[in-house]
């Protein structure tokens, strides 16, 4: 089954730094052990992880939290030492740490979410699919809801052709195909049509908006749509072709839209309510 490409969205971009901080600070805490480096230094190190993990999960309030609880801490694995000698010697040592996990709780805190809002408005105003290089769910929702507005106003009508299959290949096999299929359907549109792609359930869905397109030009687009894709293809698997022609098929066109609202939420969860 095909696997399409996962969007980069707020959550996935904090996991995949969260696993890079992990593996960077365990690989300098490892090399501080294989050079015999202080237990006690050793630790303090990997005290950064916990701190990482804080202000990732929960920003500044987090990352300051983390950062008082490393500073403590410290200070208890350095108490043995402390009683033995006094506390003068390490008082520079303890007061650089403490500052040292403090600025690291606070500053890392701020810029997660800084990051979060910045990821947030790129989800909130994106409109191009990023396998295709096409239009995508949200861009359809947007488009048809002012095409709808103009045919009310203005009495015109617009069509929507609709083509969905599985596409039964991963990979780089995937990406090329799924590129030569855009690339095939905007050769045969017009200029002011657009062309939206979109995923759902591993279904690949191209969707073709036409304005000032009647209900019989809209079935030959998708007739000769289907058979040009079906002939480059070459799969046992045809393409499955829709129709919605507005303002004659109302019911169809919110269908569609309302298809369309499932997949912008399930692929940008966290601003698709916005």
């Amino acid at each position: 089954m095909a696997a399409p490409m996962k969007l980069l969205n707020y959550e996935r971009t904090r996991w995949i730094l969260l696993l890079a901080g992990l593996v960077l600070l365990g690989g300098i805490a490892a090399v501080m052990f294989a050079r015999r480096v202080d237990p006690v230094e050793v630790a303090a190190t990997i005290l950064f992880l916990p701190i990482f993990m804080a202000f990732l999960l929960f920003g500044v309030r987090g990352g300051l939290i983390g950062g008082v609880l490393a500073a403590a801490a410290y200070l208890a694995l350095r108490y043995p030492a402390i009683q033995a000698v006094g506390i003068d010697r390490f008082v520079g040592l303890a007061a650089t740490r403490t500052l040292g996990y403090l600025v690291f709780g606070v500053a890392g805190g701020w810029a997660t979410s800084v990051l979060k809002t910045s990821i947030h408005k790129l989800d909130l105003y994106d409109q191009i699919d990023s396998e295709t290089g096409l239009y995508n769910s949200r861009y359809l929702i947007e488009t048809l809801d002012l095409e709808r507005s103009r045919a009310e106003r203005y009495e015109k009508v617009f069509s929507v052709v609709t083509i969905e299959r599985t596409l039964t290949v991963d990979g780089k096999a995937r990406v090329r195909l799924i590129k030569e299929i855009a690339a095939g359907i905007r050769s045969g549109a017009r200029t002011v049509d657009q062309v939206v792609h979109a995923t759902q359930d591993g279904v690949d869905i191209f969707s073709v908006v036409l304005p000032e397109t009647g209900g019989e030009g809209a079935r030959v687009f998708a007739g000769k749509l289907t058979e040009q894709l079906d002939a480059a293809d070459r799969s046992t698997d045809p393409w499955t072709a829709t129709t919605v022609t507005f303002p004659s098929d109302e019911t169809g066109l919110a269908e569609l839209i309302d298809r369309f609202r499932a997949i912008l939420r399930a692929d940008y969860p966290e601003t698709a309510s916005v």
